[in-house]
């Protein structure tokens, strides 16, 4: 990802992310110019926890093909990919809705989180 994400900075200084609960996540750029979308299929989707006790009452049923996405400040992004130099055991990704992206690096009995604002 990290390489993928070293050229689109060639291109915009915006990068979109994108996931559904099916286990698909894309990274975009798009400009006045060219558009550049590359994808990714068969994602783990870990459960959080129970369902019912998220946000003190009944769960929200997304659909599993919808997208969530937030544009992101590609520095900010390429700040996080330098932490894969620990040889993570495991990398994980929240999105909110165009508001958060929440990245998670876990390597043994250390975890490395970030958030990323999203911008307009």
């Amino acid at each position: 990802m990290k390489n993928i994400v070293d050229r689109m900075k060639n291109l915009s200084n915006f990068l979109v992310i994108e996931a559904n609960l099916n286990g698909e996540m894309n990274l975009k750029i798009e400009t006045d110019l060219v558009s550049v979308t590359t994808h990714f299929r068969d994602l783990g989707n870990p459960p959080w926890g129970d369902d019912a006790s998220q946000d003190g009452g009944p769960s929200q049923i997304r659909d599993p093909e919808s997208m969530v996405e937030a544009r992101v400040d590609i520095r900010r992004l390429q700040q996080f990919l330098m932490g894969q130099q620990v040889n993570p055991s495991k990398a994980m990704c929240n999105i909110v809705h165009q508001s958060v992206l929440h990245l998670i690096l876990l390597h043994e009995d250390m975890s490395l989180q970030y958030f990323i604002p999203a911008v307009a």
